[in-house]
């Protein structure tokens, strides 16, 4: 049985995180080395936000008042039945009298509604717009983030924790992967380990760091021109020390994101905004 026939039944188990981590680095391993593979697993991914991102349509509103009047009026014609019933026989059960009644009123209400939105002119539905660039940018940079936190919250173990082996990196994410030393940082910061991680449409370089305290930093680097680091509607733009950089919360974490000279710099921490913005900027210099 070769590898992608081995491997083939745990990539629902590696969408859904639920894969553990010894057997999530062998499939990462082979999915660097296989494109089918890789492929399969962004499509599942993609297709998983499509679902999870889609939001129910709500009933119009006209159409909603016109079912709920017509159903207070059936409750009313009912209730005038029930009265006049108890004095005079029928030949029909009451029951079967009000539910046909309420199926009446329900599709005149409906027919009701079609008719008038065949007919009216001025209600005629704008016609949709294609999906633009800057949409699956947002949509693509957006995913990023959310796999960030999701490594952050459940770390795998690092393929490497020798900072030397960073640049053998570089063929896979396609930016120059080096380690960021946080220089300009008060507090000390420990480099614990990196690997290539799969994320969607995507390759990032994945590092891990601990702060004092114990707390932990994820480092995504990436390509920034592939994945534009300002398309990120739910981070909030700054302006610091003259560089632009995007902030905000996902899950609870706070999550960083700048770019410097194509490449993209990502970070998730349970550090205050401050100390993350701080620690990004360090990451650039």
């Amino acid at each position: 049985m070769d590898d992608c026939a081995r491997l083939d039944l745990a990539l629902t188990a590696y969408v859904d995180g639920e894969l553990d981590a010894a057997h999530a680095v062998d499939l990462e391993a082979h999915m660097r080395q296989c494109a089918p593979c890789f492929e399969r697993v962004a499509l599942m991914r993609a297709s998983r936000m499509s679902l999870r991102r889609t939001t129910s349509k709500r009933c119009p509103e006209a159409l909603r008042v016109k079912l709920m009047t017509g159903m207070a009026s059936e409750r009313a014609r009912k209730d005038a039945k029930d009265a006049v019933a108890e004095t005079q026989p029928s030949l029909i059960q009451k029951r079967y009298v009000a539910g046909f009644a309420a199926a009446a009123s329900v599709a005149f209400a409906v027919a009701g509604y079609q008719n008038h939105r065949a007919t009216a002119g001025t209600v005629a539905e704008a016609p949709r717009e294609p999906v633009q660039q800057g949409t699956l940018a947002a949509a693509t940079m957006e995913s990023l983030l959310d796999d960030l936190v999701a490594q952050h919250a459940q770390p795998l173990p690092p393929e490497t924790t020798n900072p030397e082996d960073l640049p053998r990196f570089d063929p896979f994410v396609g930016v120059p992967v080096r380690r960021p030393q946080f220089q300009a940082q008060a507090f000390p910061v420990d480099f614990k380990g990196a690997r290539v991680h799969t994320m969607r449409e995507r390759r990032a370089a994945l590092l891990q760091y601990t702060v004092r305290g114990g707390h932990r930093v994820t480092v995504y680097l990436f390509n920034s021109q592939a994945v534009p680091v300002q398309k990120a509607p739910i981070l909030r733009p700054r302006m610091v020390r003259e560089r632009p950089v995007y902030v905000g919360h996902i899950s609870g974490y706070s999550v960083v994101a700048a770019e410097r000279s194509g490449v993209g710099y990502a970070l998730a921490t349970d550090l205050s905004d401050e100390e993350s913005t701080q620690l990004v900027l360090a990451a650039m210099q």
